[in-house]
């Protein structure tokens, strides 16, 4: 059966859904099913989480689509573009959010840097930021100084892909931990380099690590611990970390983690160490993750917040509009400095 598809460089229209030229739900990697208005990937490349194989994506979603599906993509890709932020005039390779610079880069870009092999003289510091992490900042001087000893600072959440879309200078992708961990469990598995995991509650690394072996069968796994040790059992983990070497995951939330990955890891040459937050707990399955649907429109931090509401109401109800007003404030700050020079 031969599909007829609109020209390849045409952009599909309203009006070719309605003169049924096309379909409201097309294709754009599927060479067998018709190009359309949206696709299944477009909620997810609007907002810069678009890292899996595009036409999986479509095969998967067309071999159970239907009309109520179809419907509620559209509905989840206008609201991604409304809050996406426009195509910049310059793309910087680096972005200054706040007090904090973040590197504007790709997933694959991001898992790069992370597997190459670090320094031999000192670890390679990667952090994860979000808009919490950026609120410390502001307030929090050693915050700031470590943030900005990094070799690599990744953006987390969409809040940081609002903020610098704001501020004119738009992300590539929102870089997440948990996005970027099957990713670099692939690699790490491939390259026989080992993997550590150090944070949590007790018995939440172990969890982790369980689930990430079962889906992973090649990974070399490294030190496993949670993040309430006794300074003894600190000081043999380390010691089992600079005779064992690789990446190390970091997950005690911030500011903690920053300040013990540079006092106990930044020292030991030869490891990549990257701080991930709760990272931990969404793999062990002792949070669950948001349903794909809100997270494709950026609500991802609502789900969260129903699922632990003492803990995160101030860093949501609070810390978000915060975060926000101090974004616009810079912008309009850069604005007034452009204008008086």
């Amino acid at each position: 059966m031969t599909v007829q598809r609109l020209d390849s460089e045409a952009r599909v229209t309203v009006w070719d859904v309605v003169t049924r030229r096309a379909p409201l739900v097309g294709a754009r990697h599927c060479p067998n099913i018709r190009q359309g208005l949206f696709a299944p990937n477009d909620p997810r490349e609007a907002l810069g989480l678009a890292y899996e194989d595009p036409a999986r994506v479509e095969g998967e979603y067309f071999s159970r689509r239907s009309l109520a599906s179809d419907v509620a993509l559209a509905v989840r890709t206008m609201v991604a573009r409304s809050i996406a932020p426009r195509r910049a005039l310059l793309t910087r390779a680096r972005v200054r959010v706040l007090d904090t610079v973040v590197d504007n880069m790709t997933i694959r870009s991001a898992l790069e840097r992370i597997v190459e092999r670090p320094p031999a003289d000192r670890a390679r510091v990667v952090h994860f930021v979000h808009p919490h992490a950026l609120n410390l900042a502001t307030s929090d001087p050693v915050l700031r100084k470590l943030l900005a000893d990094a070799e690599v600072v990744l953006p987390d959440g969409v809040g940081l892909r609002v903020a610098s879309g704001l501020l004119g200078t738009p992300l590539v992708h929102n870089v997440n931990g948990t996005d970027l961990l099957p990713l670099l469990c692939e690699e790490l598995a491939r390259t026989g380099v080992r993997l550590s995991l150090i944070g949590g509650a007790p018995g939440v690394a172990e969890a982790c690590r369980r689930k990430l072996s079962e889906r992973f069968a090649g990974l070399v796994w490294g030190e496993v611990a949670h993040g309430f040790l006794t300074d003894p059992e600190r000081e043999q983990l380390i010691s089992r970390v600079r005779q064992r070497r690789g990446v190390v995951l970091v997950g005690m939330g911030t500011p903690i983690q920053e300040r013990w990955t540079w006092q106990h890891l930044a020292p030991i040459a030869g490891i990549t160490a990257v701080t991930v937050g709760g990272l931990f707990d969404f793999y062990s399955g002792n949070v669950p993750r948001a349903p794909l649907a809100l997270r494709e429109v950026g609500l991802e931090w609502l789900w969260r917040l129903r699922c632990e509401p003492r803990r995160l109401a101030a860093r949501y109800l609070l810390g978000n509009p915060l975060f926000l007003g101090r974004v616009l404030a810079q912008r309009a700050g850069a604005v007034l400095s452009a204008r008086a020079g």
